[in-house]
């Protein structure tokens, strides 16, 4: 891995991905370079239900919403976390790129829908790369967040959103979760895996230009990969907020406006000490990532 010395250089990971965009800058010159996409090129709301959506989300706690998000930009952030791993370096780093940012602000429309007007993007998200050949896993059976994420019936705090950028099948690890509609007639909420009747579960395998939501009080967990699954499971998620209430996570962020570089480096940084607990790490990414918030 490059050190965090090398990491604080913009100009490294444009030429990683120079088809890929930082603070708006590409990393090479060249025919192609349409620069950052508008918003409405990402997402069609009117591809969306919104009544339908909405029903099946108070009643089961999750959305899976297909064909709704521009394939060629999820392709490009694809191959960017491809030749992330290649180069032996986190998938996490793609939140370096404009277009990984851009992908959920443009899904404004939908984020306003569940949380208000006021949407502010929590501190907390990851990528993945779930090798097969390594049996790569997703995060265990978890809660996104263990505190009130809803009042009532119909208001929400805060909301998850999930985006495959590759095939998401139950060979490679796709996301599983626990219906709430079947959580509720349980004695007690879950709390082990032990808990969950397993004839319960619902694997929700996906594609690219497929989004993802759940509340944050969703039981769930990403499989694990079989060393017979044609391709890895590459995937994005990000966690969102009604800013009318007290701050979840610190700071806060605007979706519409990304950090500049350095702050998103620290940001990315942060991540791996957050989520150790979720996923292996070897003490020696550990230490890159804390160097990458104390340079």
């Amino acid at each position: 891995m490059i050190s965090p010395e090398q990491a604080q250089k913009a100009d490294f990971w444009r030429q990683l991905n120079p088809d890929l965009h930082i603070d708006g800058h590409a990393g090479a010159p060249n025919g192609h370079d349409t620069g950052p996409m508008a918003a409405g090129m990402l997402f069609d709301p009117a591809k969306i239900d919104f009544s339908t959506l909405s029903d099946r989300f108070w009643d089961e706690g999750y959305f899976l919403l297909n064909d709704v998000l521009a394939v060629d930009v999820l392709a490009r952030l694809r191959n960017a976390i491809e030749r992330l791993v290649a180069a032996r370096l986190p998938p996490a780093m793609i939140y370096l790129y404009d277009e990984a940012w851009q992908v959920f602000a443009a899904l404004s429309p939908l984020l306003s829908h569940f949380l208000g007007d006021r949407v502010a993007l929590l501190p907390h998200f990851w990528a993945w790369h779930l090798d097969p050949g390594a049996q790569g896993k997703g995060w265990p059976p978890h809660r996104d967040y263990q505190g009130e994420s809803v009042i009532g019936d119909d208001m929400l705090i805060s909301l998850s959103l999930w985006v495959p950028l590759s095939d998401a099948t139950p060979e490679n690890g796709c996301m599983y979760v626990l219906p709430r509609s079947f959580e509720r007639w349980y004695k007690s909420p879950v709390s082990k895996p032990q808990d969950v009747l397993l004839q319960d579960v619902r694997a929700l395998p996906a594609v690219p230009g497929a989004v993802m939501g759940w509340r944050q009080d969703v039981y769930h967990w990403g499989g694990r990969a079989s060393s017979y699954a044609a391709s890895p499971r590459i995937s994005l998620s990000l966690e969102f907020q009604n800013a009318a209430f007290d701050p979840l996570g610190e700071p806060l962020l605007d979706m519409t406006s990304p950090p500049q570089f350095k702050t998103r480096l620290a940001l990315i940084g942060a991540q791996f000490a957050k989520y150790q607990h979720m996923q292996d790490m070897d003490k020696d990414v550990l230490a890159w990532a804390e160097g990458l918030v104390s340079i």
